[in-house]
């Protein structure tokens, strides 16, 4: 699809542009290239930067090591760098799972998305494509690949965790367990190489407290929606919770469907329109997650009017509605997914385990 990398580069490269050349208070891509600058010195991470005066950093400090190679550069190469990793790993992930005909039509239907997180130069166009690379790599029985990408994305943001349930209709579920275990340890002592066990520690302490402040937010999720629809206050964790468990109850209970492919790429549609509606910090540009399943979910349905009409409804306006509501569909879908003929693949179990 050497169209479509054309595409997306460009996409990339005009929103690195306006960014760079154009008046613009960008906040997030100086904070992330300073963490890398702030391990080195042993500084709090997490702490406000004068020198940046807009957003605190949120990431682990393996993510502040692993953006080094962003940091050392000067500016301008880095974020055009990290634009074009963001936006051509996501590409390249679709085109992976999909095939090509299908990769087409849900690379179209993500490019304004990507184009606005290029724009905001974060990292849910990369978290999307390691969610999409671990569910490959599971499918084909990568278990080391499938746990380095659920890592690399857990070291970035949280929710990639939930690709941990890709697992579960595997026969080599435990096996991947264990390694998945070793990658996390790896990953979390990675920044040893640049600060001592003291003070990674510390940062760790650091994170934690932020985390724990921004767990009372709703974020453009459907705690928010809530939020602005009832009076009064809740804490998020009943409507994840909840959440959850609509999430895995038809993979939990239909066991016969897992041998078929369509069934489980169903189920990582719904997985990854679940981690932003749910996420309690979930942005504007969080949104290029769930669109990325919903691009699937449409690329891989039936063309019907109602669907397209759906589907296109997820780039305008206000995203949780629509993206909700494609969530329900997909969910429905789940519960009501009939296998014409069965399929054959070596790492699935099956439903007597």
């Amino acid at each position: 699809m050497p169209w479509l990398i054309v595409a997306y580069v460009a996409a990339a490269a005009f929103a690195w542009y306006t960014r760079t050349f154009t008046p613009h208070h960008h906040w997030t891509f100086p904070v992330f290239r300073e963490s890398f600058l702030h391990l080195l010195a042993q500084r709090n991470l997490y702490a406000p930067d004068p020198a940046q005066g807009y957003d605190l950093f949120k990431y682990s400090p393996t993510f502040a090591l692993l953006f080094a190679p962003f940091a050392i550069v000067p500016p301008a190469i880095g974020l055009l760098a990290w634009d074009l990793l963001n936006a051509l790993v996501l590409l390249a992930a679709v085109g992976t799972v999909l095939s090509r005909r299908e990769a087409a039509i849900a690379a179209l239907v993500l490019l304004p998305e990507v184009f606005v997180s290029a724009q905001a130069s974060q990292s849910n166009a990369l978290v999307a494509g390691l969610i999409l690379f671990a569910f490959l790599a599971l499918e084909r029985s990568r278990l080391t690949a499938a746990a380095i990408a659920i890592g690399l994305g857990t070291a970035i943001k949280i929710f990639p965790l939930a690709a941990v349930s890709f697992a579960l209709p595997h026969r080599t579920r435990w096996r991947f367990a264990w390694r998945l275990v070793l990658v996390g340890v790896v990953l979390m002592l990675l920044p040893l190489g640049v600060v001592s066990m003291a003070v990674l520690r510390q940062e760790y302490r650091w994170w934690a407290a932020v985390e724990s402040v921004d767990a009372l937010a709703h974020g453009a999720s459907v705690m928010g929606l809530l939020a602005r629809a009832l009076p009064g206050s809740w804490p998020n964790w009943p409507v994840q919770l909840a959440g959850t468990i609509a999430l895995l109850a038809p993979l939990v209970a239909r066991p016969r469907e897992w041998m078929d492919g369509r069934f489980l790429r169903l189920y990582l549609c719904s997985l990854l329109v679940y981690v932003v509606l749910f996420n309690h910090q979930a942005e504007r540009p969080s949104y290029v997650i769930a669109v990325t399943g919903v691009a699937i979910w449409f690329a891989t349905s039936p063309m019907t009017l109602w669907r397209t009409s759906l589907a296109l409804s997820t780039l305008l306006g206000l995203k949780e509605v629509p993206c909700l509501a494609v969530w329900l569909v997909m969910q429905y879908d789940l519960w009501t997914f009939r296998t014409d003929e069965p399929a054959v693949s070596s790492g699935i179990a099956t439903s007597s385990e």
